[in-house]
């Protein structure tokens, strides 16, 4: 299993893989009072590159995902998964997500997988889809993979879109 890899699959062109640095996370309530679970990695590196995308852009990808949780959902259980179907909180009127390719886009259908759990980092797998170049309209285009990384706890970090 890859780790550390963010895996881009476009609808239209081939699988892009970047290293992915500074993995982050956070729990925190809102001041709204919502909880709320963000992930991020602010920089990335390119590994493999599909060929027509490589010659047209040199992406420096960053990602940020926040699924809203419930009190019951706080503990982090290894196997336990947490899902935000949308990237926009249509109650509050607020983005939850944010990924930059060469342009800003939300996820959606935001899924993180807990494989391993400590009180300084957590170990998971996250996919989910994204809208990278607009081949499939005004939905997303592309899926993507985190594989077995270590986001650590950052207990200063919070979403940063709103």
């Amino acid at each position: 299993m890859k780790e550390n890899i963010w895996e881009i699959k476009h609808l239209e062109f081939d699988i892009e893989e970047f290293k992915i640095k500074d993995a982050k996370y956070n729990i925190y309530k809102g001041e709204d009072g919502v909880w709320e679970m963000t992930i991020c990695f602010e920089e990335s590196t390119p590994i493999k590159r599909d060929k027509e995308l490589e010659k047209i852009i040199d992406p420096v990808p960053n990602f940020e995902a926040t699924a809203l949780l419930t009190a019951d959902t706080l503990e982090l259980k290894v196997g336990r998964k947490i899902y935000q179907k949308e990237g926009y909180d249509n109650e509050r009127e607020e983005n939850l997500s944010n990924v930059y390719y060469f342009e800003h886009s939300s996820v959606e259908e935001l899924e993180i997988e807990l494989l391993d759990v400590n009180e300084t980092w957590m170990k998971a797998n996250v996919k989910g889809k994204t809208l990278i170049n607009g081949s499939n309209g005004n939905l997303p285009d592309a899926d993507f993979l985190i594989q077995n990384t270590i986001f650590k706890l950052d207990k200063t970090l919070e979403r940063s879109v709103m």
